[in-house]
């Protein structure tokens, strides 16, 4: 019986700058696989082989997705054996458990030092942009963070915050009731999505796929949105529950879903720019209103008119410098693609895939 796969963003593009999670997923894997070496498509093409190989052997895999190329997966996580394979180039990856759990496989020597010199000025050129493009897109990120910052000190200063309390201590009564677990919880942390060319996309809909009960949180930036999923996070971890952090894709510090395993749970940001509501058929599906507690007045409305607008104005800038990045990383990933020894690649490789039972 095969496994199945959930999808994830690798990194995403905030405005404090490119985020990953991949040392804190080292620290959750029993076994990691550091892949060193020049950013191929040949590299994407054989963590989807691994994940492949892995899924029809029974396990759930997880794909954690290029930010910027569709398609283009940047590591593998297989439960169940708890092994992560990640293509480490670009990441500051380093092992720290050599011998034990750590293993390093480099694929620079797969290069042919031909084929580079011919390539070498397109090579760098393309380096040079993709680098000015990308701090071009970080940049505009960051302005867009401040912008809503100033979005959310209006609407900070319209809520009944008593009223949000009583309703967050109603849910948790809700959600946990009286368990407590003899255990200690374990939090592990995920990306909820990122910017792309394409504008912000997340991956909700795979990581939810298998939860039978999702809280959708409706309600204006800065009104407690991310505080309450990480009280809920800290609330369940205090009686001895796991608990995944999945991190916003554009403000760093910010969190956009928490799920609780063990009750069959989530809780996630609704609102722009990834919005959802209960779909038909699904039972478990409730909207989770705090919005209801914020009273904008006509002034402060006006205000958030004028915000809205210069936000937007700065993520559609963001957006158009990330595609030009992307074309960059598509170029860089092109001409080393043609550099490869197939023979080489091929006799790298083969230890890989070695066949497990559960």
């Amino acid at each position: 019986m095969n496994g199945n796969v959930t999808y994830y963003y690798g990194h995403a593009l905030t405005g404090q700058g490119i985020k990953h999670l991949y040392k804190e997923m080292m620290d959750e894997a029993e076994l990691v696989y550091i892949l060193q070496g020049a950013p191929t498509f040949k590299g994407s093409e054989l963590l989807k082989e691994l994940g492949y190989f892995y899924v029809k052997q029974g396990f759930a895999v997880e794909w954690f997705k290029h930010a910027l190329l569709e398609d283009i997966v940047e590591a593998v996580y297989v439960q169940g054996c708890n092994r992560l394979f990640v293509w480490s180039s670009g990441w500051g990856i380093e092992p720290v458990f050599l011998g034990t759990k750590h293993r390093v496989m480099s694929f620079y020597d797969c290069l042919e030092e031909i084929q580079l010199e011919r390539v070498g000025e397109q090579l760098a050129t393309a380096m040079t942009e993709r680098e000015s493009w990308r701090e071009k897109c970080i940049s505009k990120l960051n302005d867009a963070i401040k912008i809503h910052d100033d979005w959310e000190v209006v609407t900070q200063s319209c809520m009944n915050w008593q009223a949000l309390n009583d309703q967050v201590e109603n849910l948790k009564t809700d959600v946990f009731q009286s368990i407590v677990l003899n255990k200690t919880g374990v939090r592990t942390h995920r990306l909820l999505g990122t910017l792309t060319p394409r504008g912000a996309e997340n991956t909700v809909d795979s990581i939810t796929k298998n939860v039978s009960r999702r809280l959708m949180i409706k309600g204006k930036p800065g009104t407690g949105k991310s505080s309450l999923m990480k009280g809920l996070a800290d609330e369940a971890n205090a009686r001895g529950l796991d608990a995944q952090i999945i991190w916003c894709g554009l403000d760093s510090n910010s969190v956009d879903m928490v799920i609780i395993p063990e009750l069959n749970f989530c809780i996630f940001d609704s609102t722009e720019p990834h919005i959802f509501d209960p779909q038909d058929g699904r039972l478990g599906d409730e909207i989770f209103d705090i919005g209801k507690h914020c009273a904008i007045s006509q002034e402060a409305e006006v205000q958030i008119e004028d915000i809205r607008a210069k936000y937007k104005e700065a993520m559609q800038d963001a957006m158009g410098y990330s595609k030009r990045y992307a074309e960059a990383e598509y170029t860089i990933r092109r001409l080393l693609d043609n550099c490869v020894s197939s023979s080489l690649w091929r006799e790298k490789t083969a230890p890989l895939f070695e066949r497990l039972t559960k």
